[in-house]
């Protein structure tokens, strides 16, 4: 089976990478990281080695362009640079996975899935309810 290439932008001093959404990767066998972005060198040496991504670049968009992923994890906490990476990945037909909250304002959020919709792309957004003790007792 196929294998998913996926890429991972962090931003090291500036939102850092949101809760494990680099790492997690790992545990999918179906998926390969064939890339992390970061700006900071340090950083990008450090998520190169917590991902095992294969490659490393300092450019996110350069990245998208180079390696074609199919899936970005777009992980720096900070909303201001979520639209543009959104929109950067939207453009090169990458399926995202984004840090909540995913953008700052309600057009924001209108323009990234507008560009998802027209590629028919998928976006999810993570959540930190995922291990709730509260989910137990809604499953229930």
């Amino acid at each position: 089976m196929p294998k998913y290439k996926v890429a991972i932008i962090g931003s090291t001093g500036r939102g850092d990478y949101g809760h494990g959404l680099d790492a997690v990767w790992q545990s999918f066998e179906d998926c390969d990281v064939v890339a992390v972005a970061d700006q900071d060198e340090a950083g990008l040496q450090k998520a190169v080695a917590r991902t095992g991504a294969s490659k490393s670049y300092r450019d996110y968009r350069e990245m998208l362009d180079k390696e074609r992923p199919q899936i970005v994890a777009v992980c720096p906490r900070w909303t201001d640079q979520h639209l543009e990476m959104a929109l950067a990945c939207a453009e090169v037909g990458c399926h995202m996975y984004m840090e909540k909250p995913f953008c700052r304002t309600l057009g924001e959020a209108d323009q990234i899935i507008q560009a998802c919709e027209m590629r028919h792309l998928k976006l999810a957004v993570a959540h930190i309810s995922r291990y709730s003790p509260q989910l137990d007792v809604i499953r229930k």
